[in-house]
């Protein structure tokens, strides 16, 4: 078994779906910086790749983990960007694809930084990404006061992190000289 990276729009309405299925659950509530979603303004109709790009990951048909990054163009920076997993017993697939990804927006696109923030209250997520920049790359730029809102209105303050295209060059080259990822 082996999953692929595709664009989202080729799975939009079963996407749509998962998306707002998993918006309901209590464990996703901060998935969204504003508390809410809306289908027609979040998933592309076509591929974009300038301004943003809406990601899947499919495994046997199913559809593994979503990824959406914001670009800010001409400086070449993500500057935001949401990940959530679907099926949490293909972790290991979706954490290679994720590596993938990266590999993509460094390497073939140009990526200067990628910026992203998690809700101080989504223990898990923020515990996932502290790990994830203490054992690979990136770094906490630092926290912002009340900074998103959970679809059940509660506010919480936010954690900024980034991944510059240097940190990546460095670990990829560590990982290459290692033999191991």
């Amino acid at each position: 078994m082996s999953y692929s990276i595709e664009p989202a729009y080729l799975v939009q309405n079963e996407l749509t779906r998962l998306i707002m299925k998993a918006g309901t659950e209590p464990v996703n509530k901060w998935f969204f910086t504003d508390g809410a979603f809306s289908p027609d303004s979040q998933l592309e109709r076509a591929p974009n790749t300038w301004m943003h790009e809406n990601f899947v990951v499919i495994e046997d048909k199913e559809i593994l983990a979503y990824f959406e990054a914001f670009w800010s163009k001409p400086l070449n920076i993500i500057t935001s960007f949401r990940f959530i997993v679907f099926n949490k017993r293909k972790t290991n697939a979706v954490g290679k694809a994720l590596f993938q990804y990266f590999e993509y927006l460094f390497v073939s696109r140009g990526c200067k930084a990628f910026n992203w923030i998690v809700a101080e209250k989504n223990y898990h997520a923020h515990r996932i990404y502290e790990k994830f920049i203490k054992n690979y790359f990136g770094h906490k730029v630092g926290m912002r006061h009340n900074g998103q809102m959970a679809y059940n209105g509660e506010i919480s303050d936010v954690y900024l992190y980034e991944i510059t295209q240097e940190e990546y060059f460095i670990w990829k080259k560590k990982k290459d000289s290692a033999g191991k990822c």
